[in-house]
């Protein structure tokens, strides 16, 4: 399993000079490697493969400028270009998604390179220094001051350094054993929305923060002074960038919001396995009235951050089926007679009486599809045979 160590790094103004410069390089490189495979298909009808073009730049690195740049970095950059044909080619072949064919970078964001082994053993990026700043070892480039706030866990396989609108951040790529799925003893539920962020199957909320919604006063502001601004001008520039930090800080808000969040889940309410639904934001976003609110909420980003903390602490996250969870009674198993709207936040059963809160309901009835994942099958089960009693105490052990 591969972790990545996220650290904060500090270039000087001379170093920062020369990675912008490398950032060109990269851009160019990229490009030149993309127009090379499609004009050989186009031309010839001819195939170019990864090692195929890393043979053509040990040609090019021989005289020319070429060789005054990094290897590695290189050697990613081609990598890159031929991860997006793969998946070009594999859209291509499954019809379900649009073909996207690669597309011509305007800039380059980030450096990566792989570390190599010396005597079998893989050099350490980051040497200590025993100060408050150590100093990451950069090919072509020397020693950068890096916060390194944690110690990186594992074997190092390769640095990424990328460039954001409030600075430069290094990624860590680590090699790690993947850990030991522990045997669930305890499991819960987990409904998503845009009045409150998530509602667990015990019936504790979670109050959506609504990030981007909060911070729109002050993007509004930012726009406008942009708009009074010489497009090209120095001030120009300046108000794009200070545009560029605020959503930034948006992002990272709603990053560390939801990592929070899913490790709440996990350990501090002690749950072994948490269920979700299967929902598709990308084509929920659709709705013009709550476009807005899906994408502040980031569901999807969250369910990657659950999968990813329960693979990486040896937990269990699993997505079921989201029809008619809301729509259902989670005690008799009824569907409601009419469509419940989103302003109705009670759900009322005619059959057997309950109230209750509508996205409790949702979740209790999304962990009774998941109860037989507790046997070891499938993340799906029939409604009336995990209400039963009996049943239940069979699947909980």
């Amino acid at each position: 399993m591969k972790c990545t160590f996220k650290y904060r790094v500090y270039p000087t103004a001379v170093q920062e000079q020369w990675l912008f410069a490398e950032l060109r390089h990269q851009k160019q490189l990229q490009n030149y490697m993309l127009q090379m495979r499609s004009q050989m298909w186009e031309y010839g009808s001819k195939s170019v493969s990864l090692y195929d073009q890393i043979n053509h730049l040990a040609k090019l690195r021989e005289n020319s400028h070429y060789a005054t740049h990094a290897q590695d970095m290189q050697v990613s950059t081609i990598k890159r270009v031929d991860t997006a044909f793969q998946h070009f080619f594999r859209r291509c072949q499954d019809g379900s998604e649009k073909r996207g064919h690669p597309r011509y970078k305007k800039s380059v964001r980030s450096l990566t390179w792989c570390l190599r082994k010396s005597q079998g053993v893989r050099r350490k990026p980051i040497r200590e220094t025993g100060r408050r700043q150590n100093r990451l070892k950069v090919p072509k480039l020397g020693e950068v001051a890096i916060r390194q706030h944690r110690p990186f866990i594992g074997d190092p396989k390769e640095v990424t350094l990328k460039k954001t609108a409030r600075g430069w951040y290094a990624f860590i790529v680590c090699e790690v054993p993947d850990p030991v799925k522990c045997v669930p003893q305890s499991a819960c539920g987990v409904d998503v929305g845009t009045h409150n962020f998530l509602t667990t199957s015990d019936g504790e909320k979670i109050p959506n923060p609504r990030f981007y919604r909060q911070a729109e006063w002050k993007l509004a502001k930012l726009q406008r002074n942009l708009s009074r601004k010489k497009r090209g001008s120095r001030r120009w520039y300046k108000a794009k960038q200070a545009i560029a930090k605020q959503h930034d800080i948006v992002v990272c808000q709603r990053l560390d919001f939801i990592a929070k969040t899913a490790y709440w889940l996990f350990h501090h309410k002690g749950f072994d396995a948490v269920v979700a639904e299967e929902l598709k934001p990308s084509n929920l976003v659709k709705n013009r009235y709550l476009a807005k609110s899906i994408s502040d909420a980031s569901w999807a980003i969250f369910f990657d951050w659950c999968a990813w903390v329960a693979k990486r602490d040896g937990k269990h996250f699993h997505q079921v089926s989201p029809h008619n969870t809301s729509q259902t009674c989670s005690q008799c198993c009824q569907r409601a007679d009419t469509r419940l709207k989103l302003s109705q936040r009670m759900f009322y059963c005619k059959s057997c009486g309950i109230r209750i809160d509508r996205d409790h309901n949702a979740a209790l009835n999304i962990l009774f599809r998941a109860a037989c994942a507790l046997r070891g099958e499938v993340w799906d089960a029939i409604l009336y045979e995990t209400r039963n009693p009996l049943l239940q105490q069979a699947c909980w052990g």
